[in-house]
């Protein structure tokens, strides 16, 4: 099967036609994706790594303060436990007819990238949804927990933020809940479309919207996502090294293959990876707003 990168005049593509798909691919899940602006990613860590293994350290003692020295020892063996998950594949296929790609190199004419496109955005959705929700093939139990699901603090004291009022007092409530595991500004906050728009509106007696206010108090950016249903939103710390990210064994990429019988174009358009969560009070979910 030959990558993009490695198409040469003997393949079914040329060269210029195989760049155009790549790129296609390329700004089209990035320009689709909310949760990795969200997180670090680690790797790419290479295309035959299909599991990874992290150790999670468990709580220490809190220090001591002493006038004498040396002081009463505050001592903690070293306790890791050690997880392995395997790394999952998310991918779409897509098939360029054999006249439309001899046409295309005769004539000079660009192909038709619609398709492209949209297995693109179905990709960049899947992976969205992954990271911020996680993966549950039963519909009820999630292998894989994303940042929503894995949250370690909840805001669900019910304030709609239909009613304009409850939009701050949630906020601050999450903020609450983040400061008091000591976790500090900058957040960001992704919202469902729904309570964005709401978030839109000025607050009373002002002309200060509430999205102004909430990223003046939050220190950070403010997200859209599809992933997140209508009434939930997340606020997450901004600088999470080491609490959460996304580790890729291969970045977004395709390859594509001559299908023997027609002479048509088989491709493939896919990514490898899952989000990890070490600390999970570094996130809040809004799971009733």
């Amino acid at each position: 099967m030959r990558k993009l990168r490695f198409v040469g005049v003997d393949a079914p593509l040329i060269t210029e036609q195989g760049l155009k798909i790549r790129d296609r691919i390329v700004v089209g899940i990035r320009d689709n994706l909310v949760a990795r602006k969200l997180c670090p990613l680690a790797g790419p860590l290479g295309p035959g790594v299909q599991t990874f293994g992290y150790d999670k350290l468990t709580e220490v003692s809190d220090a001591r303060l002493d006038f004498g020295w040396p002081g009463a020892e505050s001592l903690d063996i070293v306790n890791l436990a050690r997880e392995t998950v395997p790394i999952p594949n998310l991918h779409a296929e897509f098939e360029i007819n054999k006249l439309d790609l001899l046409s295309s190199q005769m004539t000079g004419q660009p192909l038709n990238y619609s398709v492209i496109d949209s297995k693109t955005y179905k990709v960049a959705l899947l992976e969205d949804q992954l990271l911020m929700m996680g993966w549950k093939p039963d519909g009820t139990n999630y292998i894989i927990s994303g940042f929503y699901t894995a949250a370690g603090n909840d805001e669900n004291t019910g304030l709609d933020w239909g009613t304009k009022a409850n939009i701050e007092t949630s906020m601050v409530n999450a903020l609450g809940l983040m400061l008091a595991d000591k976790m500090h500004p900058p957040f960001d906050l992704t919202l469902n479309g729904i309570q964005y728009a709401q978030a839109a509106a000025l607050i009373a007696n002002s002309s200060q919207s509430y999205l102004s206010y909430i990223k003046e108090v939050i220190k950070g950016e403010i997200y859209i996502s599809p992933s997140l249903v209508a009434g939930t939103g997340l606020l997450s710390k901004k600088n999470n090294l080491g609490m959460f990210e996304y580790v890729l064994a291969e970045d977004v990429t395709s390859y594509t293959e001559p299908v023997p019988r027609s002479g048509n174009l088989f491709g493939k358009i896919y990514v490898r990876g899952l989000p990890i969560i070490y600390e999970s009070k570094a996130l809040c979910k809004l799971s009733n707003i």
